[in-house]
């Protein structure tokens, strides 16, 4: 099939599309090539009113507020190629999760558009075995395409396991069970790298990044995340932008095409978000994307890329609309499925009719980026180096190393379980992580020399284990440190340090302002988390002791 040639059902539709608009008196002709071939720029353009996108101010006002509602971090629609909505921070670049799994769909698509590769090659074909576990010969006949429905029946540990649907080992066949699985995802990228001879994010790059004019991606915003102990096959995370993540949403929404440039053929799109497995009434499986089984959103033909805490690209190529949706799982953060696909019905409910012809557009404006600095070499040049982390000082077990380096203006950091981030110096000599905003604090040597960094999480961790063991002042030293940060975890260490100094009243009162002036079950796994913590490394009397706290101040909590 033509890579240009669109089904006859796609075409009848478009033909009654037109013929509607002809009868509303919409100059159509325009507005239908318009809409099409719009695509964004070096910035996404707006409408300045949604009614020229086709819908409707207040019921649009109606779902914001709904989002408002949720634990998302950002949200972004849109349609016919421009923004309709843009909400929350949709220039941060957060973590991907399991969407990293829809990016590698499409590039095994460049890839089998150009004959590069081979999708019925077999594990065996391609001398794909593992270790410390090796492959059974069974699993060895599973083929690329299996691996992409999620269908090998390769029941193997693998990296980065979220959701794993497993089996005992050999007790399916190729193609015969759906079963996400890690090890099928993680080892298409490194089938893909081996086939072709090309890295995942420098691809990405190319074929999408480069093209598609991604405004905030950068390749070192991918890094390849290794558990030894299970596969010698690694994850390969991604952070992205909402805004760049629907630019990748509308190529998918314009069946390949981006403009005038064919990018993905029509067959491969179609191909890949076509449904080969139901995983439950409202979700089936393509290559690497689901697949829309909810009759809201089934009747437009509608698909997602998915990831831990709800992370979305949606995408309704019957309708030219694009929906992201993105979670701060840096700190913890998910939106409910349930409650997304209701903002989405709410957001599709919310269409009122026909796009305006020449609708009003603006550039989606720039954000600035929070504690941003530049500071002279100079001042980076002693923090450069190999560190392990949490730094020695602390005396608390250190589990990776971190690389410093230095950028433009800023250091960059580097370690193998969390990828690439710039680091920024702030004046409080702290340093500030791009996209996570997470605080890293210097630690020094009993001589006074940097040794390496630690968040305040670590820190205030150590200041418990100091004070269990009596030394208070050292507790107070390192709380010092990290006086900056309001965090429950950094207040609730505050208090439990009180508590083993002796200071039970202060420390319940502590703990009761916390509990009423933020998230009282936080809290309480907070200090739950602090007495477990505290047992763990053989303090079981001060743990006692954190327990009791917990149960006079939460006397109904589970724990």
């Amino acid at each position: 099939m033509s890579v240009h040639t669109r089904s006859r059902s796609r075409s009848i539709s478009h033909a009654l599309t037109l013929a509607l608009v002809l009868a509303a008196g919409v100059p159509s002709l325009a507005w239908a090539q318009a809409t099409v071939d719009r695509i964004p720029g070096d910035d996404w353009m707006r409408y300045t009113d949604v009614r020229q996108a086709g819908f409707d101010p207040v019921k649009l006002e109606t779902a914001r507020e709904t989002w408002e509602s949720l634990p998302s971090s950002a949200f972004l629609v849109v349609s016919g190629g421009a923004v309709v909505a843009d909400w929350g921070e949709t220039q941060r670049r957060f973590m991907c999760h399991s969407v990293r799994k829809s990016f590698l769909s499409g590039l095994y698509g460049i890839y089998w558009d150009r004959g590069e590769i081979e999708l019925n090659k077999t594990m065996a074909d391609l001398g794909i075995d593992d270790e410390p576990d090796p492959l059974l010969e069974s699993e060895k006949q599973a083929r690329i395409l299996d691996l992409l429905k999620a269908r090998s029946g390769i029941f193997h540990p693998a990296a980065y396991a979220g959701r794993t649907d497993s089996r005992p080992r050999g007790s399916e066949g190729p193609g015969r069970y759906f079963a996400y699985n890690n090890w099928d995802f993680n080892t298409l990228a490194t089938i893909l790298m081996q086939e072709t001879g090309d890295d995942v994010f420098e691809a990405f790059d190319e074929h999408f990044g480069e093209p598609l004019e991604m405004e905030d991606w950068r390749i070192t915003d991918g890094y390849y995340h290794y558990e030894r102990d299970k596969s010698m096959y690694p994850a390969y995370p991604f952070r992205i932008s909402a805004r760049d993540a629907a630019r990748f949403g509308l190529l998918y929404a314009r069946e390949g095409l981006w403009g005038d440039e064919r990018i993905l053929s029509e067959h491969w799109i179609r191909r890949s978000s076509a449904l080969y497995s139901i995983d439950n009434e409202n979700m089936g499986y393509g290559f690497m994307w689901w697949v829309f089984l909810d009759p809201r959103f089934e009747q437009h033909g509608a698909y997602a890329a998915l990831g831990v805490g709800n992370q979305m690209i949606a995408v309704f190529p019957e309708l030219d609309i694009v929906i992201v949706n993105r979670a701060n799982t840096y700190e913890g953060e998910g939106t409910p499925p349930s409650a997304l696909s209701d903002l989405m019905a709410q957001v599709l409910a919310a269409r009122s009719g026909p796009a305006a012809g020449n609708p009003a557009l603006v550039p989606v404006e720039d954000t600035s980026t929070p504690g941003a600095t530049r500071v002279s070499a100079d001042q980076l040049a002693p923090f450069e180096g190999d560190w392990e982390y949490p730094a020695p000082p602390l005396e608390i077990p250190s589990f990776t190393t971190v690389r410093l380096t230095p950028g433009d203006g800023h250091l960059v950091g580097f370690a193998p379980v969390s990828g690439t981030f710039a680091l920024h110096l702030q004046d409080d000599g702290s340093l500030l992580q791009e996209d996570s905003y997470r605080r890293y604090f210097p630690v020094r040597d009993a001589g006074g020399a940097f040794a390496g960094l630690a968040d305040a999480e670590a820190i205030a961790t150590a200041a418990v284990l100091a004070a269990a063991d009596g030394r208070t002042e050292r507790a107070r030293e390192l709380l010092h440190m990290v006086e900056v940060d309001q965090s429950v975890q950094v207040g609730v260490s505050r208090a439990v340090s009180s508590l083993l100094a002796g200071n039970a009243v202060e420390a319940e009162q502590a703990v009761h302002d916390l509990a009423r002036n933020s998230n009282a079950s936080n809290v309480e796994a907070q200090v739950n988390g602090m007495g477990y913590a505290l047992l763990q490394t053989d303090r079981p009397e001060a743990a006692l002791q954190v327990f009791e706290l917990n149960t006079r101040v939460f006397p109904d909590a589970f724990n």
